[in-house]
């Protein structure tokens, strides 16, 4: 039951929408226009009931830029090293690339990068493995290879990758090419 103080008045609007944006708009803080002076006495405040005014799209996203947030942090790039098992290691930033024995194009191709490898056992195709980052996850996608590509998570089971499927890797999972394999770092 609500308390006479808290009763509804018949001067009240009865449409829900209107209700329902009024209440939106105090809740969010955006119920009345900026003021130059505001009372400073919180007791003041507490006792004073404004009411909602109307406001235009253009006057609630005004009062929303106005509001304070909090400044954001410089976020340095995302650095990955990959770890191989024959000693071997690079330094992976945000910029995408391709892992494998020869992987030269034939024009040279700008924002990807070429990572060569050394493979006796002829299992690593010369485009074997494409990798990237997104949202600061480190993605790798079989190229369609012979040997193929196997993925292992730590306390996960390997998982034999499709071809052309993007799999999110967390860091500490190994990747096996063939008979080559790296960890990431």
């Amino acid at each position: 039951m609500l308390a006479e103080s808290e009763a509804p008045s018949e001067s009240a609007s009865t449409d829900p929408l209107q209700r329902a944006t009024g209440w939106l708009r105090r809740s969010l803080n955006l119920g009345r226009k900026p003021e130059g002076e505001r009372p400073q006495d919180s007791a003041a405040i507490a006792d004073v009931d404004h009411p909602t005014e109307a406001m235009s799209l253009f006057d609630i996203e005004e009062a929303e830029r106005s509001g304070s947030t909090p400044a954001r942090k410089a976020t340095s790039p995302v650095r990955f090293l990959l770890k191989f098992d024959s000693g071997l290691t690079f330094t992976v930033g945000e910029t995408p690339g391709i892992i494998g024995v020869k992987p030269l194009p034939e024009e040279p191709e700008e924002g990807r990068q070429r990572l060569f490898l050394d493979d006796d056992t002829d299992t690593v195709a010369p485009e074997h493995l494409e990798f990237g980052v997104k949202r600061g996850v480190f993605w790798v996608k079989d190229l369609k290879t012979v040997a193929g590509t196997v993925v292992e998570e730590p306390g996960s089971p390997a998982l034999q990758c499709i071809p052309y499927d993007v799999y999110p890797l967390v860091r500490g999972s190994q990747v096996r090419m063939g008979n080559v394999a790296f960890t990431l770092h």
